[in-house]
């Protein structure tokens, strides 16, 4: 009786979790991300330091590309009862969103709403004219805005915080929910 060759176990291919990419993917979008970056601030030096929906528009554009080159989606999802259009808006956000709720902001808030230019400021810097604060309209509507983070599988309870973390996540979507108006602005006695 002879004997068999021994079998040398197959070793099986390394899988990722479930919700982690691979780390090729990873390597791709953070290079995207660095590209898009850098092509955000290279546009910001010829814009005019006047033109005031030239800075917006490339704020709105490049939170949108940003998003985009970290493999993030932006829902939004509108209030039951639409903002009203007769008086100014005040953007009101519940929670903390961190970098990617604020980028998620900027290309979901109209443009107009008082608020708003605060966080694209804070998110995408752009060199401009001096400008004097906004002025408090004491007629704005309270819009409240909430910012989750939701995965394939559900909810995600902890937001990734870290570019290590938003590169390695598959289908992160960022939904941001614009609320129904609440109470008045107290006006000043």
């Amino acid at each position: 009786m002879t004997l068999a060759p021994p079998a040398h176990p197959v070793p099986r291919p390394r899988r990722t979790a479930p919700d982690l990419v691979d780390v090729a993917t990873q390597q791709r979008r953070r290079l995207h991300w660095s590209a898009t970056r850098a092509g955000v601030r290279a546009r910001t030096t010829l814009i005019p330091l006047g033109s005031v929906r030239r800075r917006q528009s490339l704020q709105v554009c490049g939170a949108a590309q940003l998003l985009t080159s970290l493999g993030v989606r932006v829902v939004v999802v509108q209030p039951s009862v639409p903002w009203p259009r007769d008086r100014p808006h005040r953007m009101v956000v519940a929670n903390d969103a961190g970098l990617l709720g604020d980028l998620a902001l900027l290309t979901a808030v109209p443009r107009t709403t008082y608020g708003w230019a605060a966080v694209a400021d804070r998110v995408l810097p752009v060199r401009t004219a001096l400008r004097g604060s906004q002025p408090d309209d004491l007629d704005a509507a309270l819009c409240p805005v909430t910012v989750a983070y939701r995965m394939p599988d559900g909810d995600r309870a902890l937001p990734p915080r870290t570019l290590d973390e938003v590169v390695a996540v598959r289908g992160l979507v960022v939904e941001v929910r614009l609320l129904a108006v609440g109470p008045e602005v107290p006006r000043a006695v």
